[in-house]
């Protein structure tokens, strides 16, 4: 039975788990993350795949942005980007309100890549979820509804 703590007292002071939940979610997902794209297979390094995602999802952003959510260092954001120029996956493009910055934006074979990268990854994590209970699923179902929604209300 679930203790109800008292109106006037805070509710995860009422049970320790929640005081670890913030640690332990990051934790988690940044580790079912790394576990996801390595049984996937993707074929490239999970920093590519995020970048093409990134800027996908955020349309054309500057690379100082790029750098900023990738939390890496804005040569390394450089380096990054030069090598998906030379694989066709994105393209800069001057930036029409500041022409000291370029805009990166995916191409079509960038799209595509990304597409079946996340294809992989649904395999990959599909496989990892088949011998969970229905219940077990529709947690995870919700609990995934949950995270897109923080993310796409505090992501941007």
């Amino acid at each position: 039975m679930t203790r109800t703590p008292p109106p006037h007292q805070d509710p995860s002071a009422a049970d320790p788990a929640l005081e670890e939940l913030p640690r332990h979610l990051a934790l988690v997902c940044a580790q079912f993350a790394r576990l996801a794209a390595r049984r996937s297979d993707v074929g490239v390094g999970t920093v590519s795949w995020r970048v093409v995602a990134t800027i996908e999802r955020l349309g054309p952003p500057r690379l100082s942005e790029i750098a900023e959510r990738e939390r890496v260092s804005r040569p390394t954001a450089t380096t990054v980007i030069k090598r998906l120029e030379e694989e066709g996956l994105v393209r800069r493009e001057a930036d029409p309100t500041d022409s000291r910055s370029s805009l990166v934006s995916t191409t079509e074979a960038g799209s595509a890549r990304l597409a079946a990268w996340r294809g992989r990854l649904a395999t990959g994590v599909g496989s990892l979820l088949e011998p969970l209970a229905t219940e077990d699923l529709a947690t995870l179902a919700r609990a995934s509804e949950i995270l897109a929604d923080l993310l796409e209300s505090h992501d941007r």
